[in-house]
């Protein structure tokens, strides 16, 4: 299946699983409804495990050295993001009442692009901004994020929370050491590996027979990506700092 239908795909889920209504016991006494606490056990338990999907926007933040123009003839570097999507498997291990430990291995699959524009902008047949050459990056990340879990007090069955951490990130489809050649030419070339701090918001809802998580989570590259090359040198002597940036939005079963 094609991420462009993937894509989609994830976004009707997401919708339905916000509109679920709860399944919760119930008992009748006088027309009123009294609802329980479901799994309040869940909450008791040292640790637990689950799974998490969801779609994602990865990009970069790019800072073009200050004499762009007139040494590398380039009027703008700029970055386009594209969406993709990622899985992985939820460990949490409860340090306190309203503090939890949690390591959340994923893999994400997104597209990103370099794109250098000589005009200071020129336009295609579609009215949309023309570049002069742009630089496709696929990327397969390997993630390793650690986030402390900060929980509100339950009220019935939901909860608020934030976390924040830092994760390691390796790119298995980044070309750091690639060349040009039969697959074109390699413009500007980037590091596999990068260090990155997150934060993030969600809420718990507790159901009959799981505990399911919406979440959306910022995650800022702390390492210069841009790398040296033997060729096409003004591509990437053009780019001062190249940081990765994503937006992650998740849904977690636990």
């Amino acid at each position: 299946m094609k991420r462009k239908h993937i894509i989609p795909l994830f976004a009707a889920v997401f919708i339905l699983l916000l509109l679920w209504p709860e399944d919760a016991s119930a008992q009748r006494i006088s027309n009123r409804v009294f609802r329980f606490q479901n799994r309040i056990e869940h909450d008791q338990r040292p640790y637990h495990f689950g799974f998490t999907l969801g779609f994602n926007s990865m990009q970069f933040a790019v800072t073009p050295v200050e004499d762009l123009q007139e040494t590398y003839g380039f009027q703008h570097v700029l970055v386009e993001p594209d969406f993709g999507f990622h899985i992985g498997i939820v460990s949490n291990l409860k340090l306190t009442e309203f503090l939890d430990l949690r390591f959340v291995p994923t893999i994400s699959f997104a597209d990103r692009h370099i794109e250098y524009y000589t005009d200071y902008y020129s336009y295609g047949p579609d009215g949309d901004a023309s570049y002069d050459e742009r630089q496709e990056l696929e990327v397969t990340m390997l993630e390793f994020p650690f986030h402390i879990k900060y929980k509100s007090a339950r009220m019935l069955n939901t909860r608020a929370y934030v976390l924040g951490g830092f994760k390691y990130t390796h790119d298995l489809a980044s070309i750091e050491h690639a060349t040009s050649g039969g697959t074109g030419n390699v413009l500007a070339r980037v590091a596999r590996n990068d260090l990155h701090y997150e934060v993030g918001v969600g809420f718990d809802h507790y159901f009959y027979f799981f505990k399911f998580s919406t979440e959306v989570k910022a995650s800022f590259g702390m390492g210069n990506l841009i790398r040296d090359g033997d060729d096409n040198a003004r591509y990437y002597d053009s780019i001062n700092r190249l940081n990765d940036r994503a937006i992650m939005i998740s849904l977690l079963f636990e």
